[in-house]
C-alpha cells in the first residue's frame, strides 16, 4: 500500500507523464500497449527489469505478477520521481523516444524485439486467426 500511496503521490505532484498497470499478457504485452497509446517509442533492456527468480527472457516478457506498473517520467521529473520512489521497489528500465519503435533488449543483451509502432497496432487490430 505505502508504494501505491507513493505512486499515487507522484501523479499528484505531476511527475508522471504516464501510469499503465501490467496485467494479462505481461510486460512485454502492456509496454506494446504504452507504445501504440503514445504513439512514440521505447527502448527497454529487460537486464534492468527487476526480478528475484527471471532467468528468461520470456518469463520477464509475459509473467503476469500482479501489481506492477510502467511509469514514464519526463528526464527533467526523474530525480524527483527516483527520490520520492527510493524507498519503494522501481527501476528504470528504458527509454522513451520520438522515433516510433518499440526496441527490446534481451538479458544478454540480445535484440529480442524491433517493430515500428504502426506494426504493432497493425497486429492488435488484426483479427485473431480465422475469427471475426
Amino acid at each position: 500500500m505505502k508504494c501505491y500511496t507513493a505512486l499515487s503521490q507522484a501523479i499528484k505532484d505531476e511527475l508522471v507523464a504516464s501510469c499503465h498497470g501490467i496485467y494479462r499478457g505481461g510486460l512485454g504485452v502492456h509496454l506494446a500497449l504504452v507504445a501504440m497509446g503514445g504513439g512514440l517509442g521505447m527502448t527497454i533492456d529487460l537486464s534492468c527489469v527487476p526480478s528475484t527468480e527471471a532467468d528468461e527472457d520470456y518469463v520477464i516478457l509475459y509473467s503476469e505478477t500482479p501489481g506492477r506498473f510502467i511509469v514514464t517520467i519526463d528526464p527533467g521529473d526523474r530525480f524527483s520521481f527516483e527520490s520520492l520512489m527510493c524507498n519503494h521497489p522501481h527501476a528504470r528500465i528504458g527509454t522513451v523516444s520520438r522515433e516510433p519503435e518499440l526496441v527490446i533488449q534481451g538479458l544478454k543483451g540480445q535484440p529480442l524485439i524491433h517493430l515500428p509502432v504502426s506494426e504493432l497496432k497493425a497486429a492488435w487490430k488484426r483479427p485473431f486467426g480465422g475469427l471475426m
